[in-house]
């Protein structure tokens, strides 16, 4: 997403180090094999630093990766997709996003495709542009986001067990969340059916970012 800032701190590095010896252990990184991985959680639970320091930590031990970002997804600007919830809170759900198009994404680069085309939100000018990025040196594909482990074609997944009360802090430091009821409710929605995802991991980050296991 344009617009979105990540901030590595030495400890998601530190973090990102250890989920990468695990991954290690798990899929076979030093093959042609093209593996896809998914990191799950909450609004401002540390999807994104921890998915671009596992691309840092992977890029550093020679494993060349690409993160897709699910705000990418949505099918409405995010202007117009805050508006859309605010007439009904129905509206907020998987419904919302083209998991569907990520899924056909991430075949794509398990395929060997040597490029894909994927949405590009810019969330100050609410738009939805389309970019095409080469995939074919890359060997491993990090996906992040609210809803992905809602799809079943990862190798590998990561879920970061802290709810929306538990990184109220983290969110307020961004500059595209806003405090108020109506969003806490929207979260609320959110956690009860990110929380069901919890069962599809492979590895857990708890509430102090540390790593346990199923």
């Amino acid at each position: 997403m344009i617009g979105d800032v990540i901030e590595l701190q030495e400890k998601h590095l530190h973090t990102a180090e250890n989920i990468y010896k695990i991954i290690e252990q798990t899929l076979d990184l030093n093959g042609d094999y093209k593996w896809a991985v998914g990191i799950c959680g909450e609004s401002g639970s540390g999807k994104s630093v921890t998915a671009f320091a596992l691309q840092k930590v992977m890029e550093q031990n020679g494993v060349s990766s690409l993160v897709l970002q699910m705000d990418d997804y949505f099918t409405l600007p995010p202007k117009n997709n805050h508006e859309n919830r605010q007439k009904s809170l129905d509206n907020v759900g998987t419904q919302e996003v083209q998991l569907h198009r990520i899924q056909e994404n991430m075949r794509q680069f398990k395929a060997g495709k040597i490029s894909i085309e994927k949405p590009l939100v810019d969330y100050q000018a609410n738009s939805i542009a389309t970019e095409t990025i080469k995939t074919d040196a890359i060997q491993v594909l990090i996906i992040e986001g609210t809803y992905i482990l809602d799809i079943d074609d990862f190798d590998f997944s990561i879920f970061i067990d802290r709810n929306y009360k538990d990184t109220y802090e983290n969110r307020m430091k961004r500059n595209r969340d806003e405090q108020s009821d109506f969003i806490e409710k929207v979260l609320d929605i959110e956690h009860h059916i990110i929380s069901k995802f919890k069962d599809k991991a492979n590895l857990i980050l708890d509430k102090n970012y540390q790593i346990t296991m199923p």
